[in-house]
């Protein structure tokens, strides 16, 4: 995901180390509490992909933080319904952008086994895309921006 937000770093950053707000903009995260301040936090994800209703406790590790930069974390998870298991790097840049501007970009690698995986991989790339979609949306709000 790459975009382009009308608002400063400064005042982005925050939401990322809040872990009401953050839980908020994420689709189907739940529970999220912060177990070590900037290092590590635990959260529900509940989400439909496919047939397979999945809920999965995750630990979210902070594997590297430049302030206000990036951050590159960690989570892992099973579902013990499915026995699926998740494994998701994630690295968020915020860089300056025109007109005091902010350049969003989230990189992310998905690793899934189990029985979600027999769904392939343009089933869960699709609600992938889906979830970052509305997370977008959901930042904009939060930022009070088209």
């Amino acid at each position: 995901m790459d975009l382009t937000l009308p608002a400063s770093r400064d005042s982005i950053w925050p939401i990322f180390f809040d872990v009401a707000r953050i839980a908020r903009l994420i689709p189907g995260c739940e529970q999220v509490e912060e177990k070590e301040p900037l290092a590590l936090y635990t959260a529900v994800m509940k989400q439909k992909i496919g047939p397979f209703k999945l809920e999965v406790p995750t630990e979210v590790r902070v594997e590297d933080i430049l302030a206000p930069e990036r951050v590159r974390s960690r989570a892992r998870g099973r579902d013990k319904f499915t026995g699926t298991t998740l494994d998701v790097l994630l690295e968020v840049v915020l860089a300056p952008a025109e007109n005091n501007g902010t350049r969003l970009t989230v990189d992310s690698t998905l690793q899934v086994a189990g029985r979600l995986a027999a769904l392939g991989y343009p089933v869960v790339k699709k609600k992938t895309e889906e979830i970052f979609v509305e997370f977008e949306k959901r930042l904009r709000a939060e930022l009070g921006v088209a």
